[in-house]
């Protein structure tokens, strides 16, 4: 089961860096400026938008300290994608298999 949630979760992101108007990549790297890598670390982001963005989070405890930082977040990313409406959620995190990172099969 979780090889078809990886393959959905891959597929997602795919159409996600697809979007028109939308640049993923720079997303995720204003995210993890915003938040700072750590806390990137455990998060994912699961619905973007030209003006909304979602955040999973897979933790209670980096949820809350998240929220606890959102206003200034939220304005770290409309300065640099013209998002307005940032939610992060409690949430599945795709993690990276260290397997594959070194091309094991």
């Amino acid at each position: 089961m979780d090889q078809i949630k990886d393959v959905l979760n891959s597929v997602i992101r795919d159409l996600m860096k697809q979007k028109k108007g939308v640049d993923f990549q720079k997303a995720q790297d204003v995210l993890k400026k915003a938040i700072g890598s750590k806390a990137f670390a455990h998060t994912q982001i699961v619905y973007l938008t030209k003006d909304k963005i979602r955040v999973n989070v897979d933790s209670s405890s980096r949820l809350y300290d998240l929220n606890l930082r959102k206003e200034r977040i939220a304005r770290e990313i409309s300065e640099a994608l013209r998002i307005k409406d940032i939610r992060f959620r409690l949430g599945d995190v795709a993690k990276p298999r260290a397997h594959l990172k070194r091309g094991w099969v």
